[in-house]
């Protein structure tokens, strides 16, 4: 094969997985699969889509390599088929947040107005963890946490939160965070939390992205 056929080769295979990337329920899909492995099923009841529309994303994420697919008995189990999709889509946020007016608006104007950021860093947060100075909640189903979270959090899903709040003190700052900067769950819990006269931020990473980060 001629060399400006083998680079067109490529550059075809790399746009193969910019036209999986390219639908926003897919981008979900590979949101929640960051968080933990999950089923078919419960893929279609947190995405409130068909089984049928979820297992055709699914299948084209994985034609593209995005995601892989594991059987448990009767059941198929998809996950991500590498740690590197998730700087993948961190990237694609940093852009679309550089450069698309609107999502700069909705971030700017709409969100973050609502759930001030917190100060730490993760050495910083540790720190603090260690000292119990802070508390830091995981607002995420308790399946996502289970399979992984921030040492020294606890979990009160979103739906949970609002008759769990008298558990939590409030002589101490909470940091919240979830799956990720879009995840509209942790601004909603630092709106509710902040309401009843905690003291609440919320992180800017979730989960993910926050295993990326430097440790030390």
């Amino acid at each position: 094969m001629e060399t400006a056929n083998l680079k067109l080769c490529l550059f075809e295979q790399l746009a193969q997985i910019g036209k999986s990337l390219g639908h926003a329920n897919r981008l979900m899909i590979l949101d929640i699969l960051a968080q933990a492995p999950q089923h078919v099923e419960t893929l279609s009841n947190k995405l409130q889509l068909s089984i049928a529309n979820v297992s055709k994303h699914l299948q084209s994420l994985k034609q593209a390599g995005l995601v892989i697919c594991e059987k448990n008995g009767s059941q198929r189990i998809y996950r991500l088929s590498t740690p590197e999709i998730v700087p993948l889509i961190h990237a694609m946020r940093q852009v679309a947040e550089q450069q698309m007016a609107e999502v700069s608006q909705i971030l700017h104007q709409q969100l973050n107005p609502k759930a001030p950021l917190m100060p730490f860093n993760p050495k910083e947060l540790k720190k603090h963890l260690d000292a119990n100075e802070i508390t830091l909640l995981d607002v995420r189903p308790e399946d996502e946490y289970q399979f992984g979270h921030i040492k020294g959090s606890i979990n009160i899903p979103i739906d949970q939160l609002a008759d769990k709040m008298p558990m939590l003190p409030k002589d101490k700052p909470l940091i919240v965070y979830c799956r990720g900067p879009y995840c509209l769950w942790s601004y909603q819990a630092v709106e509710q939390l902040n309401q009843q006269a905690f003291q609440a931020s919320r992180m800017a990473q979730g989960y993910p992205d926050w295993q990326t980060l430097p440790q030390s």
